[in-house]
């Protein structure tokens, strides 16, 4: 018999697509690199060791489009694999520099161990690759797979253009149709930005649920009988659910957050500004500027003053963490249950999944050590979305309001002042867009020159799909690498502008030999959705 509660642990994983093939080492890419070795490999891991220790429990995942196109790129799956090694070699460096300092060769050895599996296990268990391993686990039972809308634009900013919108909603199907084999049926929407008559377009693509900030769904029209812990319906007939907001305070709030506690790793302390050129290598420096190298020898301590990382009891700890975690849960359900009419109560935790590795380094085992506190519990079980977002308790139908999980809840962080540029630019490469498109329509005669009109096509939309991810407008807005976001803005806007000249000059001239060096050199850089001329 199910329990009465059910804990819906949804992590989200996006990252912007950063692919630069004509460098060794691109400072950029090592987010990848990061959330690989800190958080999607050992959450692989982690759920592994569940399903062969036979703990129940079922943890849902979002991927997003331009994230898988980065997950089956062998380039930097390549890449990545020099990156274990190259930070295998730097341990083994420190264990020599350390050696007679117990208090951090005691951090070294751990890291030392944890590299050891990671390497161990990324080349010989899973292969180098990733993605069958997410494929695997689902089919036993242990992952619920979703997806998010093709390159994270955030949507209520392009609702003048629904045509664009629905062309990252078909990117979206295509994307994981081509990774996982199936339709997907439940989405993430790009930072939970949701705008009155998006369900309709979402509905015209199969897809079933998704999911809001909190007041997304309690300010819906109707109020929903049963706030946030039950799915709703919306009027084009998909289920949605909100953010639970005590849940989500426990782990994000930077004052009383979990991850904030003084015993837990201090994310910004990397020994990469610790040392120099002549001790990291070159492997660990772009130009002047120090790439992180993972190695974090201090915890956050609560005072400017760090003292040394103690990575067994902030493991403690984080089992800690877990248990009060559910416990709280726990609670939530047996108050709500008597107001639930007799069904079952539904609390839906969404977190971005780098938060779990990446910036809380002990964010996987705090996820194991839920999942094991779970299954002793006859309260709560770690479900599904599968097994709840099919229905709703409340027959209603509620039309969901404006809303987004940034900062001030609505559209703030994604329109402002910062970023009022960007806008006109896409308008203006879509206006380029469509004439190109009527111009190879009318080269169809010529099959050779009718192609290559289709070539430029595609990567027109490619460079304006990227143009449109939600991540360059928040990293201006916070002033983190903003300049690199306004470079790729901008990059995106000039590829552009180049690719439709030389499409224009191509398809209304005669030359036997068109000049195709742009466009090939595009690409093989942007090389994401190579079958996205199909849905043009």
């Amino acid at each position: 018999m199910s329990a009465p509660g059910k804990i819906h642990l949804l992590l989200h994983a996006h990252l912007p697509f950063v692919r630069e093939p004509d460098y060794d080492r691109f400072l950029e890419e090592n987010w990848f690199f990061e959330a690989m070795s800190e958080t999607y490999l050992p959450l692989v891991q982690m759920l592994w060791r569940l399903q062969e220790r036979g703990v129940p429990g079922t943890l849902n995942l979002s991927v997003s489009s331009s994230l898988l196109a980065m997950l089956t790129d062998r380039v930097l799956l390549d890449k990545f694999t020099r990156h274990l090694h190259m930070q295998m070699d730097l341990l083994e460096k420190e264990k020599a520099r350390l050696q007679d300092n117990h208090e951090f060769l005691t951090v070294v050895d751990f890291y030392y161990r944890r590299q050891l599996a990671l390497i161990d296990d990324w080349e010989n268990r899973f292969g180098q690759e990733i993605v069958p391993a997410f494929k695997k686990l689902e089919e036993v039972g242990k992952l619920t797979l979703l997806t998010c809308v093709g390159t994270h634009p955030f949507l209520p900013a392009y609702q003048a253009d629904p045509a664009a919108i629905r062309l990252q909603l078909g990117v979206t199907v295509k994307a994981f149709e081509e990774a996982f084999g199936r339709r997907p049926k439940g989405l993430w929407l790009p930072e939970c930005g949701f705008f009155d008559g998006l369900d309709s377009m979402l509905a015209e693509f199969g897809f079933e649920y998704f999911f809001l900030e909190t007041h997304g769904v309690l300010l819906a029209k109707p109020a929903p009988k049963y706030g946030v812990f039950a799915p709703i319906k919306t009027p084009a007939g998909l289920y949605c659910m909100g953010r639970e907001q005590s849940s989500s305070m426990e782990v994000w709030s930077r004052k009383t957050g979990y991850p904030g506690h003084p015993e837990y790793r201090e994310f910004f302390k990397d020994i990469a500004y610790e040392r120099g050129r002549d001790y990291l290598g070159d492997y660990f420096m772009a130009g002047e500027t120090p790439v992180e190298t993972g190695l974090k020898y201090w915890r956050i301590t609560g005072s400017e003053e760090k003292q040394v990382y103690r990575p067994w009891n902030a493991l403690r700890l984080a089992e800690d963490h877990a248990r009060l975690f559910v416990a709280n849960r726990e609670a939530t359900v047996t108050e709500l249950l008597p107001k639930m009419d007799g069904n079952k109560v539904s609390i839906l935790c969404p977190y971005d999944a780098e938060l779990f590795g990446h910036w809380w380094f002990e964010g996987p085992v705090f996820i194991e050590k839920m999942f094991e506190r779970a299954a002793s519990s006859g309260t709560v079980e770690m479900a599904s979305l599968e097994s709840t977002m099919h229905s709703s308790c409340d027959q209603e139908v509620h039309r969901p309001s404006l809303s987004s999980w940034g900062e001030g809840g609505f559209g703030e962080v994604w329109m402002n002042d910062e970023v009022s540029w960007v806008y006109p630019l896409f308008f203006r490469m879509r206006a380029m867009q469509k004439s190109l498109k009527t111009a190879v329509a009318k080269s169809r005669k010529n099959a050779k020159l009718y192609a290559l009109g289709r070539r430029y096509l595609a990567q027109v939309a490619r460079e304006i799909l990227l143009f449109q991810a939600s991540d360059w407008a928040f990293m201006i807005h916070n002033k983190s690498a903003a300049d690199y976001a306004r470079n790729r803005e901008n990059e995106h806007a000039l590829n552009v502008d180049a690719l439709y000249d030389a499409a224009m000059a191509e398809l209304t001239s005669a030359k036997k030999r068109p000049d195709t060096s742009l466009l090939q050199k595009l690409e093989a850089k942007d090389n994401l959705f190579p079958w996205i001329g199909e849905l043009l």
